[in-house]
Parts: C-alpha cells; structure tokens; sequence
C-alpha cells in the first residue's frame, strides 16, 4: 500500500493489486473536510439533505446538471457519499489521463446495467463502492475488460438469517464462521457481481466463493481475486479477468 498526496496533507491510499489496475481509497469525513467548507458532517447519517451551492465547495468540481443530482438526495449520508466517490473517480481520471482537464468539466456516463464510466472513455473500466467511512474506487488502465471492486465495514458476525440470504449452503459448509472471513467473501461476491455487470439484478445465490474461487452458476469464473483489510475494520475485495 502507498500514499498519494493529493493536496496539502490531504492522501489518498493507493494499492495496485497487479500492473495496469489502481484502487484508490480514502475516509469520508478527510474528504468533505477537504472540498466542503463546512465540512463539520461527522454524524451526518441521521441528517436530512442540504441544498448546496457552488460556493459551499473549496474548490469546482461538479458540474451544474452534478450539483442538481446532488440537491435531489432526500438524506444527507447519500449526498456525502455521491459527493465523496464523485470526487475521487474524478481525480483519478485527471491524475492518469484526463490531465490538465477542470474538474468540473469531467462528467460520468453510465452503462446500460448501471456501470459508470468517465464520459467519452467507455474503454477505460471504472467501479465505485463505499460503506460507512470509507468509499473506494478502481480503474483498469490496462485493458478494456472490466472489474468490480466492493468494500464493506466487518461488524460483528452475522445472524444466520443474514448468512443464509448472502451465502449458499455449499458455501456455508466451507465458510469460517468469523466476521472477517464471511465479510472478505461477501465483498468478493459482490465486486463479482460489479464485474459481470449485473449489481443487484442477481441474486447472491448465482455466485459462490469456494477455496478462494468464484463459481457462476456452478461454472469457475476465470478471474483473479485481491482483498485488502483496512485498519483491521474494512475490508476491500476487488474482481478482474484473469491475464
């Protein structure tokens, strides 16, 4: 893992779990200290929504259309989180190859099934995840083929009502029963899921993580799996083709 400082004392940690894929990742409160002037929203969860304008940020990165999707959030914890990932994808894109580019001016598109990609660059894979504090986003510079990467916080270890909708019982024969364990495979399911594009359109039953490997509908995806534990309270899963 490394550090990129990105302004002031402000760092984003960067890891690069094989050449051509970067994930960058940081804490959400550091960045809305960092883009909001007021940026004091530590307990913003049980918040209703702002209305923020243009002069509310440090400095312009949403666009006017941006700014309306933002206002249009009924509760502040999702307007933080847009906010949060929009910025980091954003400065991603011009730190690699938008460079140069106002940020403000760099735009998001999305696939059909809800994939996000930095406008006028659909061959450039982007995937986006955030859970309470922390949000998280990864691009492949690599190739055109896509990934998928999720983060969770490890709470404490699940009830099984939750363990038999996340898992199946082929699964839950092999699964450690601790929280680190089934929240690193929970993520890698669902950053499966982000890789083949389906998100939510498919059920957790459709994919099953077995001694490090992903089955789809029984069938071994050909994929490489990296995790990465934050702090020892997150943890990271990201999904690629294999190469």
């Amino acid at each position: 893992m490394a550090s990129l400082l990105i302004q002031d004392d402000f760092f984003i940690n960067t890891l690069s779990p094989k050449p051509g894929i970067v994930i960058w990742y940081s804490r959400i409160p550091d960045i809305i200290a960092l883009i909001l002037r007021n940026g004091n929203y530590h307990n913003f969860k049980p918040m209703v929504n702002e209305i923020f304008k243009k002069n509310d940020f440090t400095q312009s990165f949403l666009s006017e259309t941006e700014l309306d999707v933002v206002n249009g959030f009924k509760a502040l914890k999702k307007q933080v989180e847009w906010i949060s990932g929009r910025y980091m994808i954003k400065k991603m894109a011009a730190h690699f190859f938008l460079t140069d580019t106002p940020l403000d001016t760099i735009t998001l598109s999305y696939l059909d099934e809800g994939a996000p990609f930095v406008s006028g660059h659909p061959h450039i894979p982007l995937s986006l995840s955030h859970s309470n504090e922390y949000t998280a986003v990864a691009c492949n510079f690599s190739t055109v083929h896509p990934i998928g990467i999720d983060i969770e916080i490890i709470a404490r270890m699940p009830d099984l009502p939750f363990l038999n909708t996340a898992f199946t019982q082929n699964e839950l024969l092999l699964l450690e029963r601790n929280a680190p364990c089934v929240f690193k495979n929970w993520t890698i399911k669902e950053a499966f899921l982000k890789y083949i594009k389906k998100g939510f359109n498919e059920s957790l039953h459709k994919v099953e993580v077995i001694h490090g490997e992903i089955f789809h509908h029984r069938i071994k995806a050909d994929v490489d799996i990296f995790s990465h534990t934050i702090d020892s309270g997150y943890i990271l899963s990201l999904v690629c083709g294999r190469s």
